[in-house]
C-alpha cells in the first residue's frame, strides 16, 4: 500500500465521523507528516511512495482518535499560530486563526514603534500565542501576560522559551481582576502602551452547540462568557482606565452579534471610548479597539 492511499482511507473514516471533506484531507495529511516527521514539501515529493506497516500501526491510532472528534492540535501537541509553532496540552484553549487579527490590528495601530520599548499586557493568555506572537514582532516590548490556569501559565512560559523572548514575556498566575488593581497600586505611574484579551465569550446557553472538537475538549473556564458571551469583558473593562497609557490601545475580542453589547459596555465606562472594530476573513465584527477618551487611532476600518 502507497502512503497516499492510507491516508484515502483515512480520509474517508474522518468524513464518516463528520467531519467535512476538506478538514478531512487536510488532517488526514497532517496526522501522517507527523507520524513520519516531513514538511509539506517531503510529503508532495513522497506521497506516491509504498509504506510500511510500521507506518500503519503508529498512524491509525492517532486516526482513530480524531474519528473520536478530538482535535488536530490536542493529537500532534502542536499549533501553528501567527507563523510560529506552538506547543498545545489538554485544559489549555487551542489557539485560533480568527485571533490573528489581534495581531494583525496591533501592529496597524502601532507599526511606527516596532523597533520602541512598548510596553504590553496579554490578559488571558493561555497557551502564550498573543504574547509571544507581539514580543516577536515588537522587538522590544516587554508583554505581562496573565492566566488563572496555572496550566496555561507554564505553557505560556515553555512557548515564551520555545521562541527565545522568556526574557521580554513575563507570565502570571492570577486573576486578572487582582494582578491589575495590584498592579494599579503597586506601579500608579507605569501603565500599557497595548493591552489585548482574548476573554471568554460564548454564552453559556451556546455551548452545547459547539462542534465536538470544542465541547468536548475545550476547557470550559476559557469558552463560557456568561448569558451573552460578555460577562469577563464587562468586569474587565472597569479596571483598564488607570492601567492604559493615555495614548494606548485595549484590543480585545469578541463573538458573532457582539458588537453592539460591547458598544454599551464601553460606553459605561468612565474614561474609555470605543474607536472601532475589525472584521474577519468571514466579515464578523472580531476585534474591537478601545482607547482612552481623546485618542484617534491612526487608521480606521470596519
Amino acid at each position: 500500500m502507497t502512503l497516499q492511499q492510507q491516508v484515502t482511507q483515512a480520509i474517508g473514516l474522518l468524513m464518516q465521523a463528520g467531519i467535512e471533506g476538506p478538514e478531512a484531507t487536510t488532517d488526514a495529511k497532517l496526522l501522517a507528516r507527523h507520524v513520519l516527521g516531513w514538511d509539506r514539501a517531503t510529503y508532495l515529493v513522497h506521497h506516491q511512495d509504498p509504506i510500511s506497516d510500521r507506518f500503519g500501526r503508529a498512524y491509525e491510532p492517532l486516526v482513530e482518535r480524531r474519528v473520536r472528534r478530538e482535535p488536530i492540535s490536542l493529537i500532534t501537541a502542536r499549533r501553528e499560530f501567527w507563523g510560529l509553532e506552538f506547543t498545545i496540552k489538554p485544559g489549555v484553549l487551542t489557539p485560533r486563526p480568527e485571533t490573528e487579527l489581534l495581531i494583525e490590528t496591533s501592529i496597524d495601530l502601532l507599526d511606527r514603534h516596532i523597533d520602541s520599548p512598548l510596553s504590553v499586557a496579554d490578559i488571558g493568555t493561555g497557551s502564550g500565542c498573543l504574547a509571544v506572537s507581539l514580543a516577536t514582532t515588537f522587538r522590544h516590548a516587554t508583554v505581562c501576560a496573565v492566566d488563572t490556569s496555572t496550566t496555561a501559565v507554564s505553557l505560556a512560559q515553555q512557548n515564551a522559551a520555545a521562541h527565545g523572548v522568556a526574557n521580554r514575556v513575563r507570565v502570571a498566575n492570577k486573576p486578572f481582576s487582582d494582578w491589575l488593581t495590584q498592579r494599579t497600586v503597586k506601579h500608579p505611574n507605569d501603565r500599557f502602551d497595548l493591552i489585548v484579551a482574548n476573554l471568554p465569550y460564548i454564552p453559556t446557553q451556546d455551548i452545547q452547540t459547539l462542534p465536538p472538537e470544542v465541547r468536548l475538549y475545550e476547557p470550559a473556564d476559557a469558552l463560557d462568557g456568561g448569558p451573552d458571551g460578555l460577562a469577563p469583558l464587562r468586569s474587565f473593562l472597569e479596571l483598564v482606565p488607570p492601567c492604559l497609557e493615555s495614548n494606548g490601545f485595549l484590543i480585545v475580542e469578541i463573538g458573532i452579534r457582539q458588537d453592539q453589547g460591547l458598544t454599551k459596555a464601553v460606553a459605561s465606562v468612565s474614561g474609555l471610548c470605543l474607536k472601532e472594530f475589525r472584521s474577519d476573513l468571514q466579515g464578523i465584527r472580531r476585534a474591537a479597539v478601545i482607547a482612552p477618551l481623546g485618542t484617534t487611532p491612526r487608521k480606521t476600518r470596519t
